[in-house]
């Protein structure tokens, strides 16, 4: 019996680290990622693909609005190719609001706040006030 306590045990010792750790996110405000993110923009995800080497997923977006970052109708963006380390899992054809940060180019994950364009009311009527021209003030209107 004390064998076998001593196998399993000195077992979880070897075992990667990597496996016992799960993604852990903190809740934030619609505000707190828009702040956080050097890009923002809503489209629809056009072409995945597993990039092997580096255990990364890179998805195609063909971009209908940005709030933040780069203008371009076609964004490229990585996440980690595994739910465990935080990657985001995209679908084909379907349409997101992505928050992304630039490490050397975008990146985003399941901690960005990235999330299906249908299930982002609160985040787009944050960023819609965003885009509200600021009113003028009394002294420059003189």
């Amino acid at each position: 019996m004390k064998k076998i306590l001593v196998i399993t045990a000195s077992l979880f010792g070897v075992l990667p680290v990597s496996l016992a750790i799960a993604c852990s996110c903190l809740p934030r405000t619609p505000e707190q990622t828009f702040a956080s993110s050097q890009s923002v923009f809503a489209g629809q995800a056009i072409e995945i693909t597993q990039l092997r080497q580096e255990e990364k997923v890179r998805v195609i977006f063909k971009v209908s609005r940005v709030w933040k970052g780069r203008r371009s109708p076609r964004l490229v963006v990585t996440t980690s190719g595994s739910s465990a380390s935080c990657g985001y899992s995209f679908e084909q054809g379907k349409e997101y609001l992505v928050y992304a940060s630039a490490e050397p180019r975008l990146t985003t994950g399941l901690c960005s706040g990235t999330k299906p364009l249908s299930m982002a009311q609160a985040d787009l009527a944050y960023l819609e006030q965003q885009q509200q021209p600021r009113r003028r003030t009394a002294a420059k209107e003189r």
